[in-house]
């Protein structure tokens, strides 16, 4: 399963318009207006990476009110934590608490080590190195954005190896 995560820079007020248009890819997982340094994160997976680079060329590169789009490519071998959410939980967290994905760089070769410990913090419900201007992409969920902040803050920036973070809270 090939995996990668599209980061968007958007027209002022057209996060809405980009995220449905998204929703309407098969591709496309998850799709989420943020607030940071980018308006928009997608989520995406696919059997061939090849299917996902076309798709992002070809179909998401095109939605009007784009401006600038950035893809990080998951690692095949990437290290897994925890068994993953059910469609349950997944639900539960949607509804029920706020999220954000965070963008890491780390010291280089240590991304597994980066990884791993990030699947020690309860918060961080999923991960993956990615290539591209980052080393790896994570999911935290906490019931508020204070939570989360608490997270970035006294967890996952005190891991060792970990050089810097990017926070993008997802609008609900």
């Amino acid at each position: 399963m090939s995996k990668a995560y599209v980061l968007f820079s958007c027209e002022s007020g057209s996060d809405n318009y980009i995220v449905s248009n998204l929703k309407t890819i098969e591709t496309v997982r998850e799709a989420h207006g943020t607030l940071g340094t980018y308006d928009v994160i997608a989520k995406m997976e696919s059997d061939s990476e090849d299917k996902l680079k076309e798709i992002i060329t070809k179909k998401i590169r095109r939605i009007p009110k784009i401006r600038a789009t950035l893809t990080l490519m998951t690692f095949e071998k990437n290290i897994l934590f925890g068994k993953g959410l059910s469609p349950d939980e997944k639900e539960v967290l949607d509804i029920h608490s706020s999220q954000a994905y965070i963008a890491i760089h780390c010291n280089k070769t240590h991304e597994n080590e980066v990884l791993l410990d990030l699947g020690e913090i309860p918060e961080v419900v999923e991960g993956d190195i990615v290539l591209g201007s980052f080393d790896i992409m994570c999911k935290v969920s906490a019931p508020t954005y204070n939570d989360i902040s608490d997270v970035v803050i006294k967890k996952i920036r005190k891991i060792q190896n970990m050089k810097s973070t990017v926070t993008l809270n997802v609008i609900p």
